[in-house]
């Protein structure tokens, strides 16, 4: 078995299979599971409310937003690009969702004119990107800015409450009997397609081939400039989705709504296993990573921990998920070969 599965995420061109697991579930998906696993006992034996059905809906109908924003990225990082924007596209769409709600116009039209937004800005920032060739992380660390700038100026301060009652319901409420959200549904509807467009489907190869080496894919006949745009546009049109929805749960509209999710977004997928450089990763590891920060932070917010605590432990694991393979490999590539 090469080294390579033994200690780094696997890459789609990993073809070593293991007994009773697919080929793109390795050492780091295991590894993220027993974690999940191990986390998820302990917080359910410290935290007696933490194995409940009211808390997984709370948990699950807080978190919906950005677990959204996370299935995009993964393609888009895997791709070798990254998209900082996104937290700002998911405000700015809340406030023109819930000004074109304040205006009149109706809530199909409205959801059409948001998700319209957020395709367009993925568009300037793939743009931007392809045709002049700039790196993806300047770009939209500008358009960051710019994105959320624009919702300040449209909304200031004050915030828009006054939402359909039909959204707000979906937004916030669970399927009858349950406590599963019905955001949930979706969530789960739209990763199951990604995980088989990205394993299964000729668009996720060629997003690996692209994320490996965009010259030889532009040379193997990859349309590489088409599948970065196309990535940009998928992320945040699902940006403008989850700001809407989130307008929804929290029944407000405001300019600073998703502050800061960016970097979430980012270290769930970095978490998983995905690769800064593009290429490498897969769709399990990263929804593993989802659920690992998702039970991390319940059993934090239930044991009242500040929010500075909760933020230095997703750190130290996202700079664990960087450098844990980076040194395992050098380990590895230390020890004599045997005869």
């Amino acid at each position: 078995m090469s080294t390579q599965t033994l200690t780094s995420p696997p890459t789609q061109g990993t073809k070593v299979r293991r007994r009773g697991l697919p080929a793109w579930f390795g050492a780091w998906e295991i590894s993220l599971l027993v974690l999940v696993v191990v986390v998820t006992v302990m917080a359910s034996i410290s935290t007696p409310y933490f194995a409940t059905g009211p808390n997984f809906a709370i948990t699950a109908g807080g978190v919906i937003g950005l677990a959204l924003m996370v299935i995009p990225m993964t393609l888009l990082m895997i791709a070798g690009e990254i998209d900082l924007s996104v937290a700002s596209v998911f405000g700015l769409t809340g406030v023109v969702f819930g000004l074109c709600i304040e205006g009149g116009i109706p809530l199909p039209v409205s959801i059409v004119i948001g998700l319209v937004l957020g395709a367009v800005a993925g568009f300037i920032n793939g743009w931007l990107t392809v045709a002049y060739g700039l790196p993806s992380l300047v770009v939209t660390v500008g358009t960051l800015g710019l994105y959320r700038g624009i919702a300040y100026i449209l909304l200031e301060s004050r915030s828009i409450s006054a939402l359909p009652v039909e959204f707000t319901t979906f937004s916030q409420a669970n399927i009858y009997g349950t406590y599963i959200p019905y955001t949930f549904v979706l969530f789960v509807l739209m990763a199951v397609f990604a995980a088989v467009l990205l394993h299964r489907g000729a668009f996720g190869r060629k997003t690996f081939a692209v994320g490996s080496s965009a010259v030889v894919s532009r040379f193997s006949g990859i349309p590489v400039r088409r599948i970065k745009i196309t990535l940009f546009c998928l992320s945040s049109t699902v940006a403008a989705l989850a700001g809407m929805l989130y307008a929804g749960y929290v029944s407000s509209a405001r300019a600073n709504n998703g502050t800061g999710l960016e970097l979430s977004v980012i270290a769930i997928v970095l978490i998983g296993g995905v690769s800064m450089f593009g290429g490498k990763g897969s769709f399990a590891g990263v929804m593993l990573s989802l659920v690992l920060v998702t039970v991390l932070t319940s059993w934090m917010n239930l044991g009242f921990l500040p929010t500075n605590v909760q933020n230095t432990v997703i750190g130290v694991l996202m700079i664990a998920a960087v450098v844990v393979p980076v040194v395992a490999k050098k380990i590895s590539d230390s020890r004599p070969l045997r005869p």
